[in-house]
């Protein structure tokens, strides 16, 4: 039984050359060999597993290609015809049975096969591991990567669902919704506030001007929040309120001076020039309109100077009747039937030639009137028994007034959880002190308060009703979480392709590896 040698791959052609097995000078051979491949390569063969095997290997045709080669262009019918000394008949076959023929004389298709075996070994066998590895690799980082990526998704709708449901919108159409939330909780809101401040805040402000007539030396001006919480269901206007509060009346009468300032300044005249450079100013009668007014100017004009068609004649027709000289309408109103049960008969007048329009052909069942003034007070709603608190100064000098009570009520508990008797007598005496607890239910109506008037909702809603660009900024930030929810999906999508390209490669590799092993 022959044992196996073993023998160092890179030793290989030394190994053969000392046992004689192949020539000193195998490597000319091994040239003049190629060259006889080069030759063949230039004859053209129609099998098409020899066609493939030639793009595969190229120029670099190796002992075992070049066998499979002439093994495949045999068993075509193109090589099955020889000649009576068993040549073939085709260049093609023939060529290529000499090239194997010169790799089996003197064993240079041995060497030929050590040149390969040291080639794989170093070279090829080497970079097909790596390419597959290199691909496993990357399917396991796609895996993931789409782990990831379905995380992000998943919070990503989570944090969409929480926007919507932070602005209390559907998100089916934002902008809508949006100001539809706004109409309906803003007027809510107040309504709430009103009644808050009505059931607590004259006592809080008979507190706070109690102590604010201690400090002053001599009595307060009356407080809006005072004016509110007297008010009933229906608060009272802007107008009178004024009279009551100067604070306001000095404020509105401030907005007002500064929007006629801003007026003035739009309506300038060097506004106007840089806006309109090409407007003449002057009355020469530079643009000419065609039209003459006479010698009296416009309001002087005769009625001849345009003329319109048609003559305008006093007459006593209603509606296009028969007086002389009025506008024809080429029709009459003239008393028709009553119509049918429900509906109206409207009198007409008779025309000229018979002509003339039947009402009693209109019916209007079904047709419901409305009092427009009734309807427009039902869709006003809320909103004008709360105007004052809409008024941007008004709610300003409420939201001022609120603070200042609130930071008195906050010091305040402070001093009276200090405790002592400084705190007691400090202050008016005439029933105005109160305990600790019932300054702190004040204070904390003040604060529920403060979060109606000032809250971050009650900012949004107003901005949503008052700022398009708001509206803008809220429905693009809207879109923008949105869109990061289908960002992932999409990223997935892409790398579900790639790890399919990757995983074909990887199994082609390992195949080619097991071939060249």
């Amino acid at each position: 039984m022959a044992a196996d040698l073993a023998v160092q791959y890179s030793k290989l052609p030394e190994w053969l050359l000392a046992r004689r097995v192949i020539p000193e000078d195998y490597p000319r051979l091994l040239t003049a060999v190629q060259a006889r491949v080069v030759d063949a390569l230039q004859e053209s063969v129609s099998d098409k597993v020899a066609q493939s095997l030639i793009s595969e290997h190229g120029e670099n045709i190796h002992y075992f290609a070049a066998k499979d080669v002439y093994e495949a262009v045999a068993k075509s019918p193109e090589g099955q015809f020889k000649t009576l000394l068993g040549s073939h008949n085709h260049p093609g076959a023939a060529k290529w049975k000499a090239v194997l023929d010169a790799y089996r004389r003197r064993h240079l298709g041995w060497s030929s096969a050590a040149r390969l075996l040291i080639q794989n070994v170093s070279y090829e066998i080497p970079a097909l591991k790596k390419n597959a590895a290199a691909c496993e690799r990357q399917v396991s980082e796609c895996t993931s990567r789409q782990a990831d990526l379905t995380k992000q998704e998943i919070n990503a709708k989570n944090r969409y669902q929480e926007l919507l449901k932070e602005l209390g919108i559907e998100g089916f159409n934002p902008k809508a919704e949006l100001r539809g939330n706004a109409d309906k909780d803003l007027p809510r809101l107040t309504s709430e506030l009103v009644t808050l401040v009505q059931k607590s805040g004259e006592e809080i402000v008979k507190y706070y001007g109690a102590f604010a007539e201690f400090c002053a030396g001599r009595p307060v001006p009356d407080e809006l929040l005072l004016t509110v919480a007297r008010a009933g269901d229906q608060l009272p206007c802007i107008e009178d309120v004024e009279q009551q509060v100067p604070g306001l009346r000095a404020m509105r009468q401030d907005a007002a001076r500064r929007a006629a300032e801003a007026a003035e300044d739009t309506n300038s005249p060097v506004a106007v020039a840089s806006s309109s450079p090409a407007v003449e100013t002057s009355t020469a009668g530079e643009v000419d309109w065609g039209i003459s007014l006479g010698a009296e100017g416009a309001d002087a004009a005769s009625p001849a100077a345009i003329d319109w068609d048609f003559e305008v004649v006093d007459g006593s027709g209603g509606g296009g009747g028969s007086g002389g000289g009025g506008i024809d309408w080429g029709f009459e109103v003239s008393s028709g039937d009553a119509g049918s049960s429900g509906s109206t008969a409207l009198p007409a007048e008779p025309g000229p030639e018979g002509q003339s329009i039947d009402w009693s052909a209109i019916s209007f069942d079904g047709l419901e009137i409305r009092n427009s003034e009734r309807d427009e007070e039902s869709t006003k709603g809320e909103g004008d028994k709360l105007a004052l608190l809409i008024d941007a100064q008004a709610r300003e000098l409420l939201a001022r007034e609120v603070s200042q009570v609130s930071s008195f009520l906050r010091e305040r508990c402070a001093e009276l959880a200090a405790g002592g008797t400084a705190c007691e007598e400090y202050g008016p005496k005439e029933g105005a002190q109160k305990s600790l607890a019932e300054v702190q239910a004040l204070s904390d109506v003040i604060s529920q308060v403060e979060v109606l008037l000032a809250g971050p909702a009650v900012r949004r809603l107003m901005l949503l009703r008052s700022s398009n660009r708001y509206l803008d900024r809220i429905v693009q930030r809207l879109e923008a979480a949105k869109a990061q929810c289908g960002k992932p999906a999409v990223r997935r999508a892409e790398l579900d392709k790639v790890k399919a390209d990757q995983s074909v490669e990887a199994k082609r590799t390992r195949e080619e590896l097991l071939g060249s092993s």
